[in-house]
């Protein structure tokens, strides 16, 4: 493990096949730590002010999927539940036997194949921005659907500032040039490659976890976007009627991604959860 800065230590976690990068925030902090898990696109660095947010309390834990950031070159075929198996050899190579999960988008689909297999590795769980089904998008999800895909044949250096664009709310673009300027930046810093964006975007398409969502025991608390055109909310609700006991809520004036647009307000719906008592 190489520590990196007074709060932050970095390694390698050994999968079937290659390895992939991981990052221990708030490494000093006790109690049960979190896994981020993380949407198509960009790297560990992405994770921001939300990530430092929640590390202000507890053990925040994150890894790169394979073929981004310093991880191994992406396997040939990949889907969520096998990324699931990474997440795990995640918390085994960290020594951590059970822990907080919160995925958003792609990652939400990991993470809920992670609280299905391995249930009682999962202490809460929080998806954000996920459905149950890959293919369950709003109308206007269709058309920004194809939008997406269209950044794949763009050229690689293009590739992940067109997806960044595309996935934030025209709201927040507008709002806050710089932090999308920023966001941009850091994306096209460690650009994923196209072989393997197109990879995780199928792992996604093909998910369907609708028959396995009575598996999941962990409390859960579903996050949506009041502005989110990619999904909507009907799969959103959809995803937490599916979950026994899961709670469902929307953050207001965010798009898609709910760790970007709004990093602190997500954070502190995250730790509130996390920190609440069992009914």
């Amino acid at each position: 493990m190489t520590a990196v800065s007074e709060d932050l230590q970095r390694g390698f976690t050994a999968v079937p096949g290659g390895r992939v990068a991981h990052e221990i925030a708030g490494a000093c902090n006790g109690g049960t730590p979190i896994l981020l898990i993380r949407p198509l696109g960009g790297t560990m660095a992405l994770w921001g002010p939300f990530r430092a947010r929640l590390a202000e309390t507890r053990r925040v834990l994150a890894f790169d999927y394979r073929g981004a950031g310093a991880s191994s070159p992406a396997a040939a075929f990949t889907t969520t539940r096998r990324l699931a198996h990474d997440a795990l050899c995640v918390l085994d190579e960290l020594g951590v036997a059970r822990a907080h999960v919160f995925g958003i988008s792609l990652g939400g689909m990991v993470a809920t194949w992670l609280a299905v297999l391995a249930p009682n590795r999962v202490e809460r769980l929080v998806l954000a921005s996920a459905p149950a089904w890959g293919l369950a998008l709003s109308r206007a999800g269709l058309r920004r659907g194809r939008s997406l895909a269209a950044c794949l044949v763009r050229p690689r250096a293009e590739i992940e500032a067109c997806l960044v664009e595309r996935i934030l709310s025209p709201r927040f673009r507008v709002a806050h040039p710089a932090e999308l300027r920023r966001i941009e930046a850091l994306a096209a810093a460690a650009p994923t490659s196209r072989a393997a964006l197109t990879k995780l975007a199928l792992a996604g398409l093909l998910h369907d976890a609708r028959g396995s969502l009575r598996h999941v025991v962990a409390p859960t608390l579903v996050l949506a976007g009041s502005d989110d055109e990619l999904l909507g909310r009907a799969p959103q609700r959809a995803l937490a009627a599916g979950i026994r006991g899961a709670a469902f809520t929307v953050v207001d004036e965010s798009g898609h991604d709910l760790t970007l647009e709004q990093p602190r307000v997500t954070a502190a719906r995250v730790a509130a959860f996390l920190d609440a008592q069992p009914a």
